[in-house]
């Protein structure tokens, strides 16, 4: 009982941190030239810079189901999602985008979402992903409050939006 009251304790303290901290992130370019984005960011670094223009492609070309996101709309009450992706990865460049199209038809807020981004490695250096368990990316971890709800990792078993729904309703 111990262990997972300080578990949960640490975790909701990450949430704050992440929540309320300044974007600090770093693009590196690794020797293939693909640029990788560490650290916690906004999706505006990936809409104005040029080497990310497979965001902003594969969210215009994303049609999510708007009767499951309608579903969805009354389950969005006090949640907040933290998204620990790799700009290097074709998952995240699938997926990504995917998520904030359904996020920003459900009119999420910012603040209520936290995007994090690894190298290959998929360790942090201030332990985000260790916290979290990470070993696989995209992964996106849905939260109620300061309770996890679930998670959406690598590939949605439906589709973004069904199985956000079905973390929603547990």
């Amino acid at each position: 009982m111990t262990v997972r009251i300080l578990f949960i304790t640490a975790l909701l303290y990450t949430i704050m941190l992440l929540s309320c901290a300044p974007l600090s992130y770093t693009i590196e370019t690794e020797v293939t030239g693909t640029k990788v984005l560490k650290g916690v960011f906004d999706r505006e670094v990936l809409e104005e810079n040029p080497d990310f223009s497979w965001f902003t492609t594969n969210y215009s070309a994303y049609r999510y189901d708007s009767a499951v996101v309608n579903r969805l709309a009354p389950l969005m009450n006090d949640v907040h999602v933290v998204m620990i992706v790799g700009t290097w990865c074709g998952d995240s460049k699938r997926e990504l985008p995917k998520q904030f199209k359904i996020f920003d038809a459900l009119q999420l807020s910012n603040d209520k979402i936290v995007v994090f981004g690894v190298d290959r490695s998929k360790k942090s250096v201030d332990g985000t992903t260790q916290k979290y368990r990470v070993v696989k990316v995209p992964t996106l971890i849905v939260f109620r409050g300061e309770q996890e709800l679930g998670r959406i990792v690598e590939n949605p078993t439906t589709s973004q939006e069904e199985d956000l729904l079905r973390l929603l309703k547990k």
